[in-house]
């Protein structure tokens, strides 16, 4: 191959470098203009009216999590009752007398007498 045909093929290349450089930058903004609309009301629209949560008066935020701990400890309450609750004879009966103590404890019954009374003490507070 002689030097003008180098030439010819080195600007051939470069040529055809340059277009696929434009076709690939109109082709990134076409594609972006589609998921993103530059005239959406949605997409271009401020914030304007809505308050972060820290700035809402009343609630006690974990600043660690963000989270609003006096709902927490609701829910933990809840659960608790929960667990508490609907437990059988049969299953007070297998509970050994310290877990029966601790139900009692939790259900504000009094925790002394044999196995037998706490048994019947937190069968009849259900």
């Amino acid at each position: 191959m002689t030097t003008d045909m180098w030439a010819v093929l080195i600007a051939v290349i470069f040529i055809h470098m340059i277009a696929f450089l434009i076709i690939g930058f109109q082709v990134i903004n076409l594609l972006e203009e589609i998921a993103f609309p530059s005239d959406d009301p949605i997409m271009t629209s401020t914030l304007d009216g809505f308050t972060d949560i820290d700035e809402e008066e009343g609630l006690n935020i974990d600043p660690n999590h963000g989270h609003d701990l006096d709902h927490i400890a609701e829910v933990e309450k809840e659960i608790e009752e929960e667990e508490t609750a609907f437990v059988t004879v049969n299953q007070l009966r297998r509970m050994k007398k310290d877990e029966l103590i601790g139900l009692c404890d939790s259900m504000g019954l009094d925790t002394d007498g044999t196995k037998n009374d706490l048994v019947d003490r937190i069968s009849k507070n259900q």
